[in-house]
């Protein structure tokens, strides 16, 4: 599983509650759904409503790497770890539109400051050609909240380089 976000969405969960938009990822690796070992959370940034996530979803086995590590290391390294710990495995693509900064996607549920640029959002998405990507989902689009329809044009857009990613066509031989 390879998860671009600027949250985890892999939080401890109550008994009274356990299932929710902060938790499955938490299910999928207490469920053996996923291998956390060889999963990432990409691109997580700002406040947590519970302290000590991060440490939780070490527990679990996940690697994290927040956007601060993503722009102190650079998208080229970052990727060279991802292709090499990936390379050979299936891989689902989950990307959240909050991993964008609000000012190119305001309409998402949980907006945080600090994301990538559009241009550098897609450039990532690009950097996965040769994944084995076998599923993907692009999520948490806010229609009330999308100034303009601004995140939801993007996540169409997002959606159009995953499925060319999932098709194997190198994006830039595809669009010119």
């Amino acid at each position: 599983m390879l998860h671009v976000d600027s949250h985890t969405d892999a939080y401890p969960y109550e008994e009274t509650e356990p299932y929710t938009a902060a938790t499955q990822f938490t299910h999928a690796a207490l469920e053996q759904r996923i291998a956390p070992s060889v999963s990432y959370h990409v691109g997580l940034r700002g406040s947590t409503y519970c302290a000590g996530a991060y440490d939780h979803n070490r527990s679990l086995g996940y690697n994290l790497i927040t956007m601060s590590e993503f722009m102190r290391r650079g998208q080229k390294d970052v990727l060279a770890e991802l292709h090499e710990r990936l390379a050979t495995r299936p891989v689902y693509l989950s990307w959240d539109m909050d991993v964008f900064d609000p000012s190119v996607a305001p309409g998402v549920c949980s907006p945080t400051w600090g994301g990538f640029t559009a241009r550098e959002g897609i450039d990532f998405l690009r950097g996965f050609e040769g994944m084995k990507i076998v599923g993907v989902d692009i999520n948490t689009v806010s229609p009330p909240h999308d100034v303009n329809g601004m995140a939801a044009f993007l996540a169409a857009h997002m959606t159009y380089e995953s499925l060319l990613l999932v098709a194997g066509a190198p994006a830039d031989e595809v669009i010119e």
